[in-house]
């Protein structure tokens, strides 16, 4: 480094305020650990409630798409600033899946995840914040034998307003949990916080790492750690590892598709402006959750504008009528991510069946519910939960530990393979029991 360099020392320091990144800062700060936690991101609720709540809390493309895009002009969905992606998620709630993570050698303790689920509000929906179009969804799967059922949120419904559908665009109303509860609870308890920095490179001497350097709005950094932990999402994390020499790092890439289909009701109500995913089912036997959604007005108008233009015009006033079905799919980990920032995505024959059975579902249920059937329509997929990059049982252990001593990995990049279900609960647990471990390092 050159100029002015603020040097700081930590006996921990972590790259990336996601929901990993914050519950490391929490647990440890708590044990009296000196902690360093830095986000390229923002540390404010500014927007919050409004559409721009996502623009600016999104990581953009450099070529001034609203979200980043694989070379193969996918849209992938990258959380910016303290809290990660629990910023920009509709707040639904999946415990661990415990027979995913054997497979791998990584057991979780009960009461951490009983835990984990009270402290990020883990909550079944009332019966009064199913909307009336919800409820034909939930009624035309259960009659073609799909057991749809209510969905946990990460939601305090107390402070919830029913048929609110603001929580991708951030809650003004603080009743959706995000990882920016933790990292206030990190800084009460002495954590030192860097938002507005980028982590540009881990220190490593004689193959430990030492720390890392930093630059942001303060200038540059140089934070000495006995431990350095990478939790900056799939992406940049495996961005970190590459720099490093750790080649493999990003090799493979799984991003659980996501998409919507919907419809137009011929009578009554859609589930537009309803409350968001409060019904759902897990598919497990394919890989795909299906959940009650529709966008919010504004992002429903410029999805459906972008894909069929001609269409769009002739619907353009039927908002009201949407009945609409999200789907997320988990794929099989083809595509990378590149050392210069560049993420490519492709899909296998098995991805592409798993994509038709999903719509086709989807269609069935919206039809059933009293949608046009001439009249149901595709979204194109968006990556939602960038993962897999650096995987437990080929680059990680399974304390999460790289090669390099003293280093280690917490956020989606961990998963040995897609997360098959919305992974910010399993991030807290992994990084709660990453905690407990680090307490006897450090």
């Amino acid at each position: 480094m050159t100029g002015k360099c603020t040097v700081l020392d930590a006996d921990v320091v972590i790259a990336g305020a996601g929901p990993g990144g914050c519950t490391l800062a929490r647990e440890l700060s708590k044990k009296g650990k000196k902690v360093v936690l830095i986000e390229q991101g923002t540390y404010s609720k500014r927007f919050f409630g409004n559409p721009l709540g996502i623009l600016y809390r999104m990581e953009k493309s450099p070529h001034l798409f609203p979200t980043r895009r694989t070379t193969e002009g996918y849209s992938v969905i990258l959380g910016r600033g303290v809290g990660g992606g629990t910023l920009l998620y509709a707040g639904s709630a999946f415990l661990p899946g415990e027979e995913y993570w054997k497979e791998y050698g990584i057991e979780f303790e009960q009461g951490m995840i009983d835990e984990a689920a009270r402290e990020t509000w883990y909550n079944m929906p009332p019966d009064e914040f199913i909307g009336q179009g919800t409820r034909r969804v939930w009624q035309a799967a259960n009659e073609l034998g799909l057991p749809f059922d209510k969905v946990a949120r990460h939601i305090d419904f107390s402070k919830c307003v029913i048929g609110c559908v603001g929580c991708v665009m951030g809650c003004y109303r603080d009743a959706k949990w995000t990882a920016m509860e933790y990292a206030d609870e990190a800084v009460k308890h002495g954590a030192t916080l860097l938002p507005n920095t980028k982590v540009t490179g881990i220190i490593v001497e004689n193959g430990v790492a030492g720390g890392v350097r930093a630059k942001g709005k303060g200038g540059e950094y140089r934070i000495n750690a006995k431990v350095t932990v990478c939790a900056c999402g799939g992406v940049h994390t495996a961005e970190l590892l590459q720099k490093i020499g750790i080649k493999e790092a990003g090799g493979w890439f799984t991003g659980d598709p996501t998409t919507f289909t919907f419809g137009f009701l011929r009578e009554g109500k859609g589930n537009a402006g309803e409350h968001s995913m409060t019904i759902g089912w897990h598919d497990e036997e394919n890989g795909v959750v299906y959940c009650a959604m529709a966008s919010p007005m504004i992002s429903w108008h410029m999805q459906f504008l972008q894909d069929e233009p001609f269409k769009y015009l002739a619907r353009i006033h039927k908002y009201g009528k949407v009945l609409s079905l999200f789907e997320k799919v988990s794929d099989e980990g083809q595509g990378r991510c590149y050392p210069n920032g560049k993420i490519s995505k492709t899909f296998t024959d098995k991805d592409w069946k798993v994509f038709k059975h999903a719509r086709t579902v989807a269609e069935k249920i919206l039809v059933k519910a009293g949608c046009d059937p001439q009249d149901i329509h595709h979204a194109n997929f968006v990556l939602g939960h960038p993962s897999s990059t650096v995987k437990v049982g080929m680059l990680l252990d399974t304390n999460l530990s790289t090669q390099v001593k003293n280093l280690y990995c917490c956020d989606t990049s961990a998963f040995p393979k897609a997360p098959g279900r919305p992974p910010a609960l399993t991030v807290v647990v992994l990084a709660k029991r990453l905690a407990r471990h680090l307490e006897a390092v450090v």
